[in-house]
């Protein structure tokens, strides 16, 4: 027999797990582009996540991912991921692309872990 507060669910009104996109050749060699469709809150979390839309390389449809927000993110505005994405908020490249001192966020441990 369990209390009720051991039973009792946390995670139902979470949004899901924020991961950078998983490197492709696309992101190898070049850039892809997306856009922020909308900022949303998780419950548990302290930072805010912005929903990010990618038109898939390969298929015909669109890719939705959820990244951690970083500080000047808005609605609407286009996201840069990969090696030759230009250095501005809100995009995703390589860290040792990016010049010495340069703030980052989201760093991963090993690349491409996502």
């Amino acid at each position: 027999y369990l209390s009720f507060s051991s039973r009792r669910r946390h995670t139902r009104y979470r949004k899901g797990a924020a991961k950078l996109r998983a490197v492709d050749y696309a992101e190898r060699h070049g850039y892809i582009k997306g856009v922020v469709k909308d900022i949303i809150h998780d419950p548990g979390r302290g930072a805010p996540l912005p929903r990010v839309v990618f038109r898939d390389p390969y298929k015909y449809r669109l890719r939705k991912e959820l990244f951690v927000a970083t500080e000047g993110v808005y609605t609407g505005q286009f996201v840069y991921c990969g090696k030759k994405a230009s250095l501005s908020v809100g995009n995703c490249l390589p860290l040792g692309i990016m010049p010495e001192g340069t703030i980052v966020c989201s760093v991963e441990e090993k690349c491409g872990d996502r």
